[in-house]
């Protein structure tokens, strides 16, 4: 009775479990990432100074590992680079009942339309660092003229690879004929692990591993492991082994791609920083299949020379940050210091590029 009444009074009163190393504090849903994510993440807050304000968004899930939390609004200020902590502007993150990322000025539940744009994806296409009407798929739909009526659903999550794209697709996303499906994996595919992505969903799900999940969400051991229990020094072993295998990826997108299909769906690839090999096989894939494929920030560089007048605040508000650094690094017109994420800008330059392709396609 009195670890249950504990148990009460740590959920009403908004109790949030955490973990610490150093003089940090974590999130507790951050140990459901593979040990070597976790710990290279460690190392990377302890050479920024500071943890992302953004990972508090999140709650743990058996199936996905984690997901958005519902009934959100977190604006984040810190994040990205230490250089720049206090210089790039603030972003919003809102989310539904159902943790889905929806507008803060706007909240309204929107209705199933003629059409819909699902998008499945990760942390660019989720619009990490943006504010959910700069993300492409927003910008996107505005730029998609009457008559159709056109409603996004992204179901995009920070981290995510292909093979989340192929639970969300089993669990989640329902196509109508005609939709169109933009996919987007691949960065996070190739991130070094101890274990991959299926083997840690398949642990997870075990029945043992079902148990151990679920009593890790009581809160009243959380908060016991939250006074004694500390993350040690973050070791990275070397590894040959990555979330998601080339060949498994290879066969997650192949897969994405012919469900997508079968649905009477019309998929689309975007390619946002997910180089090397990852990258090639996912061309490869994407022509084989016949689909579109946009290859990000490569499609950026001929806009380089007229950003500031396509996105003339936007512009301003970045070089207000960056100064003359932007001459020499003149990628960070349209991404974040860590030259991976678009930034606002290169949020537009891509829902420019892909309704060019997409121009009256989407009506027939």
């Amino acid at each position: 009775m009195f670890f249950f009444l504990l148990e009460m009074v740590l959920h009403f009163s908004g109790f949030q479990p955490s973990i610490s190393y150093k003089k940090f504090v974590f999130p507790a849903w951050m140990e459901e990432l593979d040990p070597l994510v976790l710990a290279k993440y460690q190392s990377y807050v302890a050479e920024q100074g500071f943890v992302n304000e953004d990972v508090y968004a999140y709650r743990p899930d058996l199936r996905y590992g984690y997901l958005l939390k519902p009934h959100l609004q977190l604006t984040v200020s810190n994040y990205s680079s230490a250089v720049f902590f206090d210089k790039l502007p603030p972003w919003t993150i809102a989310s539904d009942a159902k943790g889905y990322r929806i507008s803060a000025q706007n909240s309204k539940v929107e209705k199933d339309e003629a059409h819909t744009l699902h998008v499945l994806g990760d942390s660019s296409s989720f619009g990490w660092g943006v504010d959910f009407e700069d993300s492409y798929p927003q910008q996107l739909v505005k730029k998609i003229k009457q008559p159709s009526d056109i409603t996004v659903k992204n179901y995009s999550t920070p981290g995510f690879t292909s093979y989340h794209g192929r639970l969300l697709l089993e669990d989640k996303v329902e196509i109508k004929n005609g939709d169109i499906v933009l996919i987007s994996f691949g960065s996070n595919d190739s991130y070094p692990s101890i274990k991959s992505d299926s083997v840690r969903f398949q642990e997870r799900n075990s029945m043992v591993g079902k148990v151990i999940w679920s009593l890790n969400r009581l809160l009243v051991i959380n908060w016991m492991r939250t006074l004694i229990h500390s993350l040690p020094e973050p070791r990275i072993p070397k590894t040959k082994k990555s979330r998601v295998s080339l060949e498994d990826y290879h066969k997650n997108l192949d897969a994405i791609f012919k469900e997508v299909r079968q649905r009477g769906g019309k998929p689309h690839f975007i390619s946002i920083c997910n180089n090397g090999p990852y990258r090639d096989v996912a061309e490869q894939v994407a022509i084989s299949a016949q689909i579109p494929f946009y290859d990000f920030p490569e499609i950026f560089n001929p806009y380089l020379s007229n950003v500031h007048d396509l996105f003339p605040e936007k512009f301003v508000t970045y070089f207000d940050a960056y100064g003359k650094l932007m001459e020499k690094k003149t990628q960070l017109a349209f991404l974040f210091p860590d030259l991976c994420h678009p930034n606002a800008i290169g949020h537009g330059l891509m829902a420019n590029a892909i309704f060019e392709r997409l121009e009256g396609k989407i009506l027939n």
